[in-house]
């Protein structure tokens, strides 16, 4: 780091003692004045000069091979004559000069490839662009120079870009997966209304649809550990109707209520019946009680095991399946 700080160092000073000597020559003169290239050359004189109706750069009458800092940035030049739209080498370093002969800066692409030549005056080459930054196309991502297609990770969230251009509103595929990307071009997680159907995309980072039924053991697994509380549907104390109210809520699900009875009637008049707990799949709701007289309910996870908020004294938790209550599936 030491070897390559001082080299930037050493090639920044070397450009800006060439723009002293050659902002106080121009300062100087009359560079719009026309001469002779006898004159320039008899005279010794340094400075972009008018050489018998060609612009030449000369340095003590002679003309000049390199870089020359004029009006304001700095030019490559070959027997005097500025060079336009290509690579040059000083100073150990490459550097490229746009079609009006100027160092260029910044991000630039160059003949389908993206190159990054820094920020801070020194215009040398740094290698091939990576990442989201506008090289003169507008804002796109690179990888290694080239547009990039695919997810990448950016101020906090995953975005998809095609080409290099972020995508908004899409579903997209990678990794046999399948992701939507919202109005911002941001991968969707949790529960999610796309073109009017309901769809779950996990609440753990990983942004890929699958099952509605997941969204509420994939809630309720962050929410252990809330005391019970007698009617109590809030983060202070819930209990078992009102946990799983809330934590629907918290999922982004729709309201069933938060009455245990009332609970299980909504989701008979919204197409589920209830079935054998032996039939139960993971993301259920289980009803202990006859129908209609329900007084307790759970969550099922599989494998003979579910989470409830269970009776005073108790915390939400993770519990084995009792008893032979009524299952009922939920997809919505």
């Amino acid at each position: 780091m030491d070897k390559y700080k001082n080299l930037k160092t050493a090639v920044k000073s070397a450009m800006l003692a060439g723009a002293a000597m050659t902002t106080a020559v121009v300062a100087q003169q009359e560079v719009s004045h026309a001469d002779t290239l006898a004159n320039i050359q008899s005279q010794h004189k340094s400075g972009y000069l008018n050489a018998d109706g060609q612009w030449l750069w000369f340095e003590n009458g002679q003309r000049y091979t390199g870089f020359r800092f004029y009006m304001g940035t700095y030019y490559w030049f070959i027997n005097g004559v500025r060079q336009d739209s290509g690579w040059r080498e000083a100073w150990g370093m490459k550097y490229y000069t746009d079609n009006q002969g100027r160092a260029v800066q910044g991000n630039r692409v160059i003949n389908g490839v993206a190159y990054n030549f820094g920020d801070n005056g020194t215009f040398f080459f740094r290698g091939k662009t990576s990442g989201y930054t506008d090289a003169g196309e507008g804002w796109k991502w690179y990888e290694g120079g080239q547009k990039f297609t695919g997810f990448r990770f950016y101020m906090g969230t995953y975005y998809w870009f095609e080409n290099g251009v972020r995508q908004q509103n899409k579903w997209e595929n990678a990794w046999g997966m399948k992701y939507y990307v919202d109005g911002d071009g941001r991968a969707s997680q949790g529960v999610k209304n796309v073109s009017g159907g309901t769809h779950y995309f996990g609440n753990d980072g990983t942004f890929f649809e699958r099952s509605i039924k997941n969204a509420m053991p994939d809630q309720a697994k962050k929410m252990l550990g809330l005391p019970y509380a007698w009617g109590g549907k809030t983060w202070s104390g819930v209990d078992c109707a009102g946990y799983v109210a809330l934590v629907r809520s918290q999922a982004g699900l729709p309201d069933i209520g938060s009455v245990t009875w009332n609970q299980a009637a909504y989701l008979r008049s919204h197409g589920s019946q209830p079935k054998s707990y032996s039939q139960a799949q993971p993301g259920d709701l289980l009803f202990w009680g006859g129908t209609g007289n329900e007084y307790h309910v759970g969550i099922y996870l599989g494998n003979g095991q579910m989470i409830d908020s269970a009776t005073y004294g108790t915390v939400t938790g993770i519990r084995g399946v009792w008893g032979d209550p009524q299952a009922y599936m939920v997809n919505f």
